[in-house]
């Protein structure tokens, strides 16, 4: 697929027919239109329906602040633990960039991008620049890609 995955439920048959197969084409459709969302949807309310019949269910002394203090605190540093290595991750991408960036030395035009880009979405659509590692330096829009091309 040549299309970024937030677009792709939106395409239509004759869209996915243009690389693979009719069938195929309204599989795919099938599959990003109905059935994925319809899982979604019956895990959420599966999900719902549980935890409503084990809150009926319960005695008073299970429904007390103090059963449900171990439960919150492990969320509680589990979320703090993806916090603090979100920001560490990015203190530590920052640091690596300042050392790794080197002057551009070829007076080459920036690459152009082979991405069509589907019609009406363009303010959607990003450029990512990489470096040698394949780490992300910058991202523009694709106007001001198609600004700094021309």
């Amino acid at each position: 697929m040549e299309y970024p995955i937030i677009d792709v439920s939106k395409q239509s048959v004759s869209q996915f027919a243009t690389e693979c197969s009719k069938a195929k084409a309204v599989r795919f459709v099938a599959w990003y239109r109905f059935v994925r969302p319809a899982l979604v949807l019956g895990t959420w309310v599966l999900a719902a329906i549980y935890i409503r019949w084990c809150l009926a269910n319960a005695s008073e002394e299970e429904l007390s602040l103090e059963a449900f203090m171990p439960g919150i605190a492990g969320i509680g540093i589990v979320a703090l633990s993806m916090i603090l290595w979100t920001f560490g991750r990015q203190i530590d991408a920052m640091s690596a960039n300042r050392v790794r960036r080197m002057p551009e030395t070829s007076d080459a035009p920036p690459a152009h991008t082979t991405h069509e880009i589907p019609q009406g979405d363009a303010g959607r659509c990003l450029v990512a620049y990489h470096d040698d590692d394949g780490m992300i330096l910058h991202v523009v829009t694709m106007p001001e890609f198609e600004r700094k091309a021309a």
